[in-house]
């Protein structure tokens, strides 16, 4: 993109969201939150449902285009103006936000004191007060990690595996199209195709928007701030902010998900930070409006993976059952079901439309079959790691070895901290609402043991397993975050220990290779980076009073400095995103890097791809190539392979495609001759086994040759 192209885009970008962010502030504000902590959680969390929301309608209209979802959000934004104004000039209301005053006005038998919650001592000890310097250095090492790998995807692009079979995928697919109704299969086979997809929908606004995806590499670091906020905030109730800030980073930092997540687009710290924020308001707020964001969070969790929705169920049950009884308790419960389901429930609702089953593909639960295409490779890999657990010989060499990679060499203290103190919480309950997040934390925990897919592979290695470990990051994150709060509450005198504890384990578990894929010194560069970023931070949080004394004209030649430096930044970084992305090759597969590399070269065409699921750069530099997996759709929603020469033309006549990409896959490769010997077709490249051909034309499917 030009300077001039690239402003455009931001200018688009930042109307888009500048909208939202008015909206989401003026709901919460019309709903009864106010400027501090919890407030501004709100406020992101609507937000985001904002976009969401917008995004989905459009999408099922089939009108998810740049104007029309700016349009949207303008008017939305300026509806929840007006809403919110009318709300300041109507008659005073009791506040929905339990800690919008001090924690001495507290005085509600549901929502009770600090000091009650802590435990039944007078006050705590001194010694619970965290020093800063805990949270800050988790921040930085944290921070450092997740910048050097975002920094890796901005430099050559996304190349992890998931983010290019099907994340990324649907995220173009709905950025081209417009819709969000098709379904787009990335393979011969529907397995991921009925996945939950709110995060790859955010996605797809942002390349709706910015025109290309440099976007997206960053969108996660933005879903790590919303995590870091939640876990602020739901220490909040307790006065533990800071230790349940060291404890999200923890979580955050764990190698299975600092490896995984920073610079792609997987989704895991999507749900964990909505789970997070979601569960942190509800702890947080009194009062039907309050729920509504909470509710929106939660419902953003179950919208973006199958593993969330067992937590989020049980959090929503907890809530009803702890305000049964309560005055406003139906009402609550209801605005906040509904919030949920605005935010959660189409992905669901449209496999049920499509396959009369909410979770898509055929699924066995016990006795019961629920409805749908069968997926072959999903049955070839349904290894539970309860399933596994029996093979003894299994522990020492794939159990621990994975667990190790995922979790640190800690994890052993980690997992037995985590399951002492949500049994405490269970067996022994305190004040507040403790023992339902344990729980839902539990809950999450035994529903990873029982999970389709989660020791795929586990008796030839671990690398499967040690991936598949995400899946158990709902309950850790939870059970993490309790820590505090029940050590605080259980034996207050040691609770200071559990703050350094947190940070000596990100620290160790820094240590996994995984965490360092280029050269030690440019981590440390970045670690340095992190800590001066977060001093510069801190001290601009602690000196605003000052700033405030700055005159007007003061304030705003600073603001047009850091907004043109923050532009050439910017700029420059896309520049280079868009100049080497999937350029470089791949060291493990030369054919399919020298294919990823002429796909950039190529804009506005389509492709029809067979073999590797590793598909996404194939959409070209400025996402602008349709590409489609070759196959047969079968009976009830079913995609499997093409088995003669005659239907792989028609099909390919079908999609009108001008390019064939052809590479070995996992579901059995496809003769090139269905393909180079007909006249239309003309081999351009050929890189090792894989082959690409250019057609110019209808392929006969009545003269296949040897085929």
């Amino acid at each position: 993109m030009s300077a001039g192209t690239f402003a455009l885009a931001l200018v688009r970008v930042a109307v888009a969201l500048g909208a939202a962010g008015v909206a989401g502030h003026r709901i919460a504000r019309r709903l009864g939150y106010g400027v501090d902590a919890v407030g501004r959680l709100a406020a992101v969390v609507t937000s985001l449902g904002v976009v969401l929301v917008c995004a989905e309608a459009l999408g099922i209209a089939g009108e998810l285009r740049t104007l029309p979802l700016i349009a949207v959000l303008i008017l939305v934004a300026a509806g929840a103006w007006a809403w919110e104004a009318r709300g300041r000039v109507t008659a005073t209301r009791e506040p929905a936000v339990a800690r919008s005053t001090p924690p001495t006005t507290r005085h509600t038998s549901e929502r009770p004191t600090p000091t009650a919650d802590r435990s039944e001592a007078a006050a705590p000890p001194r010694s619970m007060r965290l020093a800063p310097a805990w949270p800050l250095a988790a921040v930085t090492v944290l921070g450092a990690q997740w910048l050097l790998a975002t920094a890796n995807a901005l430099g050559g692009g996304m190349f992890n595996f998931d983010t290019l079979w099907y994340h990324m995928p649907f995220a173009a697919g709905y950025a081209l199209d417009g819709s969000i109704t098709a379904i787009h299969f990335t393979q011969a086979d529907p397995w991921v195709a009925y996945y939950p997809a709110n995060s790859e929908l955010l996605h797809a606004v942002g390349i709706v928007l910015l025109h290309g995806d440099a976007l997206s590499p960053l969108i996660n670091l933005g879903w790590l701030a919303v995590l870091l906020l939640g876990a602020w905030c739901l220490g909040r109730r307790w006065e533990l902010e800071a230790e349940t800030l060291v404890a999200g980073c923890l979580v955050a930092g764990l190698p299975v998900l600092a490896s995984t997540q920073p610079g792609e687009a997987f989704n895991d710290i999507a749900g964990v930070a909505m789970l997070v924020a979601g569960v942190a308001l509800l702890v947080n707020t009194d009062g039907r409006g309050a729920a509504v964001p909470a509710g929106l969070a939660l419902g953003w969790a179950a919208g973006i993976k199958f593993t969330f929705i067992v937590p989020v169920l049980i959090v929503l049950l907890g809530v009803a059952l702890r305000a049964r009884g309560a005055a406003g308790g139906e009402r609550r419960d209801a605005a906040l079901a509904l919030a949920a389901l605005l935010t959660g429930g189409w992905w669901y609702l449209h496999d049920l439309i499509l396959v009369g089953n909410p979770l898509g593909t055929r699924l066995r639960v016990g006795p019961l079959v629920l409805p749908g295409p069968r997926s072959p490779l999903a049955a070839s890999s349904q290894q539970t790691v309860l399933s596994q657990l029996r093979h003894l010989s299994l522990w020492g060499s794939r159990f621990i070895p994975g667990l190790t990679h995922a979790f640190g060499v800690a994890w052993p203290l980690l997992f037995a901290g985590a399951a002492v103190a949500l049994a405490l919480a269970i067996i022994r309950p305190g004040p507040g609402p403790v023992r339902m997040l344990a729980v839902g934390a539990a809950a999450a925990g035994l529903t990873y043991v029982v999970l389709p897919t989660g020791a795929a592979g586990i008796g030839t290695g671990t690398v499967l397993f040690e991936v598949n470990l995400r899946y158990i990051a709902p309950a850790l994150a939870l059970a993490l975050l309790l820590v505090p709060v029940i050590v605080a509450q259980r034996a207050p005198a040691r609770a200071h220990w559990v703050a350094p504890a947190m940070a000596l384990a990100l620290v160790l578990a820094q240590a996994e290779p995984s965490l360092w894929p280029t050269s030690p010194a440019r981590h440390l560069v970045f670690l340095g980076l992190a800590g001066a970023l977060t001093a510069t931070v801190t001290g601009a949080w602690r000196g605003r009073g000052r700033m405030q004394a700055l005159s007007p004209a003061t304030i705003a030649a600073a603001g047009a400095i850091a907004l043109a430096g923050a532009f050439a930044v910017a700029f420059v970084v896309q520049r280079h995103y868009l100049q080497r992305r999937y350029r470089a090759g791949l060291a493990t597969d030369g054919g399919l890097g020298a294919i990823y590399a002429w796909a950039q070269t190529v804009s506005h065409a389509r492709i029809a791809l067979y073999g590797s699921v590793e598909q996404y750069p194939l959409y070209g530099a400025l996402v602008t190539n349709r590409v489609d997996y070759l196959g047969v759709h079968t009976g009830g929603g079913g995609f499997a392979p093409i088995a003669d020469c005659a239907t792989w033309r028609s099909t390919i006549n079908r999609d009108h495609a001008g390019y064939v990409v052809m590479t070995p896959g996992p579901t059995g490769s496809a003769p090139r001759a269905w393909t180079e010997t007909d006249p239309a077709a003309r081999l351009i490249l050929t890189p090792g086994r894989d082959a690409v051909y250019a057609v110019s034309g209808s392929l006969n499917p009545r003269r296949c040759g040897s085929g």
